[in-house]
């Protein structure tokens, strides 16, 4: 009966022996009846060190140029890795604080969720809609608090998928907001001081008793300038049918009645209730916009001309990389 098996002959399927090593330091087998030499090939293993060299690369700041090799010979022998696309472990583990925020990547979106320490799970969609939220949403269980940025699509999707969740919104992107409407020197002195209420809320309230402070600036203003933001203007020339009047101070109006809705959905300022987690609520979304999305840019810029499809390939390997217990790189084949 013949043999089979790499240590059997390929030619006469006698056994073979060992014979030394290669100049790499293979170990290299001969057969004692035709004298022939070989060595043991395992493809598994080359692909697998292969895409471990090619995710740090990917991940690191080489060049093809600077890799030993040809950029031809180099992309030639990496081609199939782009199509291996890393996913996460998704447990089923409740989390206390989740983080989420997204990303555009070319002409897609990079939905992104997180804990402060780890990325828990990505989705990629053509637009930031409630939609394309809660097919994220939905593959975790409701957690404590949520922060984010107050982008409407996000706010629908966890009213509908995690309606007991407690939202905090981002400090930073409600000043960012506000500043947009009012600009950095407002003329009127209402919007100067509504500004720097603003400011102040940046810059920090760090208890109870602050807030409550804040809290009381803003009604104080509201009851100042309160008729600023009913006051209205009439069109000089009423069409029927047409909208012909407006708020005569729109930005300003828009401005006060966002914190007066942030306070009436208490969003503001949960991330002063200490006895809510087990652990401090972030007050801004830095975890994911200069922890993740920053990172993801600075990458895509080190790869720059990479086509859409690689470029969320590039993507999706970061995020992988900054999850919790991922598998080795070679485990994703």
């Amino acid at each position: 009966m013949k043999q089979r098996g790499f240590r059997y002959c390929s030619t006469c399927k006698n056994k073979l022996q060992k014979w030394s090593k290669t100049a790499a330091g293979t170990p290299r087998w001969r057969c004692p009846k035709c004298a022939k030499t070989q060595t043991r090939k395992r493809a598994d293993l080359s692909r697998a060190l292969l895409l471990e060299r090619f995710v740090k690369w990917l991940m690191g700041k080489q060049s093809q140029s600077e890799l030993g090799m040809s950029d031809r010979t180099w992309r030639d022998k990496t081609t199939w890795c782009w199509n291996i696309v890393p996913k996460p472990e998704l447990t089923g583990e409740v989390y206390e604080i989740i983080l989420v925020d997204g990303i555009r990547i070319s002409n897609l979106v990079d939905l992104i969720a997180r804990t402060p320490k780890a990325v828990i799970n990505w989705y990629w969609a053509a637009q930031e809609t409630s939609y394309t939220w809660e097919e994220l949403l939905k593959t975790m269980p409701p957690p404590t608090v949520v922060v984010c940025d107050g982008q409407k699509g996000i706010l629908l999707a966890i009213k509908r998928q995690w309606p007991n969740t407690r939202i905090q919104r981002c400090i930073f992107h409600v000043w960012q907001n506000t500043r947009t409407k009012l600009s950095l020197h407002p003329k009127a002195e209402a919007g100067q001081e509504l500004l720097n209420l603003a400011r102040e809320l940046l810059k920090g309230i760090y208890t109870q008793e602050e807030a409550l402070r804040w809290q009381a600036k803003l009604a104080a203003w509201g009851k100042r300038y309160g008729y600023l933001i009913k006051e209205r203007t009439y069109a000089d020339n009423p069409r029927p049918g047409k909208h012909n009047w407006w708020y005569t101070h729109g930005r300003l109006r828009s401005a006060y009645r966002q914190f007066e809705k942030l306070l009436k959905e208490n969003q503001l300022f949960n991330y002063l209730e200490t006895d809510l987690t087990t652990q401090p609520i972030p007050r801004m979304t830095n975890y994911v916009e200069g922890g993740i999305n920053s990172q993801i840019r600075t990458k895509l810029k080190l790869h720059r001309g990479l086509n859409q499809t690689h470029q969320q390939r590039l993507t999706d390997w970061y995020l992988y990389s900054r999850t919790n217990d991922q598998k080795p790189t070679r485990n994703c084949l």
